[in-house]
């Protein structure tokens, strides 16, 4: 008797890319701990420059550059999951998983306005426009026609890195402010020039969909849908003992449930 896919299928969850999330989880809050003291004229911090800054950037990159890496894996564990229907329908196989990630976006859109809303109410016109989960569900649904491929990938992420050296030439620039007079809001969501807008959470197109697409990449290039490409069997199984460690475990479950910390740590 033929063993049908889904039953036997089991998706395997990676603990380092949990741990990694975990580890920019807790330098989230310790930036968005003093950011917020700082806007709400508590104490002013530093946190354009320094350490401060730099812990806000090492968190973000983190998290942006592992959306895409999941976004690989996910996609790897969809096909292997269905792979049958990927061999003789692949229309269906691309329709459904459109579906899914369409579904994660609206998730993740519905979230960042919720955000928008609450950060209005609390920060009037320095309210959240195009945030982190703004910019995530974005990035997922642009990422849907590149994410089966790593060298499409990585192409598209030297055309956005190309993209962001030109747009910050004088010429280009001076073109854009031109330009962008008559549709400032694409030009804030896209990245290429910011003529009037203000926001305390801002992750526009470009650069940071490069971080994505470069994730998606490396995501295939290090993983399949179940398997670590960089560790032998023998290798994989020591591996996975880091996990049983108390603080690796603890740094991981944050990791895991990073959305609900990022969504409401910043209100509480």
């Amino acid at each position: 008797m033929e063993n049908n896919t889904n039953d036997v299928y089991k998706a395997k969850r990676f603990f380092e890319i949990d741990f990694l999330k975990g580890f920019a989880t807790i330098f989230m809050i310790i930036f968005h701990f003093f950011y917020l003291m700082y806007l709400m004229d508590i104490v002013k911090f530093e946190i354009k420059q320094g350490l401060l800054h730099l812990i806000a950037k090492i968190s973000h990159t983190i998290f942006i550059f592992m959306v895409g890496v999941n976004s690989a894996i996910s996609y790897n564990k969809f096909r292997e999951k269905n792979k049958k229907l990927y061999k003789e329908d692949y229309t269906s196989f691309r329709n459904q998983y459109i579906g899914k990630v369409a579904r994660r976006a609206l998730f993740l859109l519905l979230a960042g306005f919720t955000m928008s809303i609450l950060s209005y109410l609390g920060f009037g016109n320095l309210f959240v426009k195009f945030g982190i989960f703004h910019f995530i569900g974005v990035a997922l649904l642009l990422a849907i026609p590149i994410v089966h491929n790593k060298f499409v990938a990585l192409a598209t992420t030297l055309f956005i890195a190309i993209i962001y050296v030109l747009s910050n030439a004088p010429r280009i620039k001076a073109f854009f402010s031109s330009q962008c007079q008559n549709v400032p809001l694409i030009c804030f969501v896209s990245g290429v020039y910011n003529i009037k807008f203000s926001s305390l959470d801002h992750f526009s197109i470009v650069p940071y969909f490069a971080l994505v697409t470069f994730g998606i990449f490396i995501g295939h290039l290090l993983y399949t849908h179940k398997d670590r490409k960089f560790l032998n069997k023998k290798e994989e199984e020591k591996f996975d003992d880091y996990e049983k460690d108390n603080l690796v475990n603890n740094i991981g479950l944050l990791g895991k449930n990073s959305f609900i910390i990022y969504f409401f740590h910043f209100v509480l």
